[in-house]
């Protein structure tokens, strides 16, 4: 990777928009190599977490960490170097091809007017090629299926060499092929390219199956930080989302699986 921050660590951080509190207190950490899962209901504070985490917002109290330096020390364009947030979905007002977007990437290694150099270009490659979309590379974006879409804003954000990556519920609006897509080229940007995955996802069974750690959120306040089946207790998850809830192996994997009940 083109630069050395990986590990994030969370420090007592406290956030509100009103006079209500939306983050209280939390402290946590997440490292290169982890597909880090965020999961709680609507409300629970998960998306304004990962704003603050990339340095969208400010905190009120506490402190966000890069391998031990304050996320405030860092301008922005320094910043983008480092770690990239991937939107749910994106709204193209031009007709872009997917090689456009792709390229948008690498805008913080140039001055606005800067033509790609062959770096660029053999990085932007890499990148369209990581995500499967070598077939779509001159395709117009807004013409791409949900999850075609999503792969290219990742694409986009592998251009950019960031070693972290901030996701915001990935899997919105896709149907289940492209979801399983998007949660096996996560974890494998984690194992294999050992970076820093941080996830927001509604989608519990998926998160159950792929992600190494998970913290459960509820009013803006961490519930539990764990491997799957230490989070994914029915009497827990239960009281968190306020119904029902059974939790079963997966006839395969071994991995818990929740249903209502």
């Amino acid at each position: 990777m083109s630069n050395q921050y990986q590990d994030i660590t969370v420090n007592q951080l406290s956030y509100s928009y009103t006079e209500n509190p939306l983050i209280h207190d939390l402290s946590f950490d997440f490292k290169a190599g982890e597909l880090f899962n965020v999961v709680g209901p609507n409300g629970a504070g998960k998306t304004t977490l990962l704003y603050l985490l990339g340095g969208i917002l400010k905190p009120q109290s506490g402190e966000i960490l890069l391998d031990g330096i304050p996320l405030s020390s860092f301008k922005r364009p320094a910043l983008a170097r480092i770690m990239t947030i991937i939107p749910a979905e994106s709204n193209i007002a031009f007709d872009f091809t997917v090689f456009d977007i792709v390229s948008m990437g690498r805008y913080p290694y140039h001055s606005p007017l800067a033509s790609l150099t062959n770096n660029d270009r053999e990085i932007i490659r890499e990148a369209i090629e990581q995500t499967g979309l070598t077939k779509y590379k001159n395709n117009i974006f807004n013409q791409l299926s949900s999850g075609e879409r999503q792969r290219v804003l990742i694409a986009r954000a592998l251009a950019q060499k960031t070693s972290i990556l901030l996701m915001d519920e990935p899997t919105v609006h896709l149907d289940i092929h492209y979801q399983l897509d998007i949660y096996r080229l996560a974890q494998s940007l984690a194992h294999d390219k050992n970076l820093s995955i941080f996830m927001i996802s509604h989608n519990l069974n998926y998160a159950s199956m792929y992600s190494d750690r998970i913290m459960l959120m509820n009013e803006g306040r961490i519930v539990k930080i764990g491997i799957p089946d230490a989070i994914f207790q029915p009497e827990l998850l239960s009281d968190v989302y306020g119904t029902a809830l059974s939790v079963y192996p997966h006839p395969k994997t071994g991995k818990p699986t929740i249903w209502p009940d």
